[in-house]
């Protein structure tokens, strides 16, 4: 078993990772259809269809705890960093409101 951490992430967060790390990523890095990136696409599923702007609100800020093994989250890191530099575009900015900075190996 794969040693795994707990990452607190609004469901905001997790429609970032999944648009940089699946939709921007077009099969350029592996490793994202393991459990945990099924988890969160199951999660961004239940977004209510409602127009209702508080209810949206209320959905994307809501807060949900993932336990993601440490290839996923080396992959996380990888898509929020490297792929916008395959495309020459600048780093997306969002990553740092949402993605909790990863410690640094001694």
């Amino acid at each position: 078993m794969e040693p795994t951490s707990k990452i607190e992430m609004t469901m905001y967060g997790i429609a970032e990772v999944i648009k940089w790390c699946i939709d921007k990523n077009k099969g350029r890095i592996p490793g994202v259809d393991t459990a945990g990136f099924k988890k969160m696409q199951a999660l961004l599923a239940e977004r209510p269809q409602s127009g209702d702007y508080f209810t949206l609100d209320q959905f994307w800020k809501k807060k949900v705890v993932l336990e993601l093994t440490e290839q996923e989250v080396e992959t996380i890191d990888r898509c929020l960093y490297d792929i916008p530099n395959f495309e020459n575009v600048q780093l997306p900015q969002i990553r740092h409101k949402f993605w909790p900075k990863q410690p640094t190996s001694p």
